[in-house]
């Protein structure tokens, strides 16, 4: 499937962003699983917060000078709201009435439900990257330039 130019544009631009809230996501998972399963919840890093924090500050600065083509609208409307939702996520894991993490857990949700909508409103933005896995340096493709034909 090809895409019209403006689309394909607007895919690899919007990538990086994508990318971005993705990693804030994953950061705010695993600090609430840390809270979870900690004795003292109250003394965990809050490294991966501000890890999120930083990568969301990125995506909303790429966010707010991407341009969109009409094909695109509803993917950034996606995009828009999971960033948001990761906003409330690390407001409400710095809350210190979120003791029991429930809000934080109820934002993480609603992230990752526009994340996968993300990934169904145009191919290429799937939720994981499996190009940057362990196992893919595995199993590594040859480079079609450097395949040649006998014949």
């Amino acid at each position: 499937m090809s895409l019209p130019d403006p689309l394909l544009r607007y895919s690899v631009d919007a990538k990086p962003v994508h990318d971005l809230l993705r990693r804030a996501l994953i950061q705010l998972a695993g600090f609430q699983l840390k809270r979870l399963v900690a004795d003292r919840p109250g003394l965990c890093s809050y490294e991966p917060v501000e890890a999120a924090r930083s990568a969301l500050s990125e995506a909303a600065e790429c966010l707010r000078s991407l341009g969109s083509p009409s094909g695109a609208v509803h993917h950034r409307s996606h995009l828009q709201a999971a960033a948001a939702a990761l906003q409330r996520a690390v407001a409400a894991a710095l809350s210190r009435h979120d003791r029991d993490g429930s809000d934080l857990f109820r934002h993480l949700e609603d992230a990752e439900r526009q994340m996968r909508s993300v990934s169904r409103a145009l191919p290429g933005f799937g939720p994981v990257d499996f190009g940057q896995a362990c196992c893919a340096a595995h199993m590594r493709l040859p480079d079609a330039s450097a395949l040649q034909c006998s014949g």
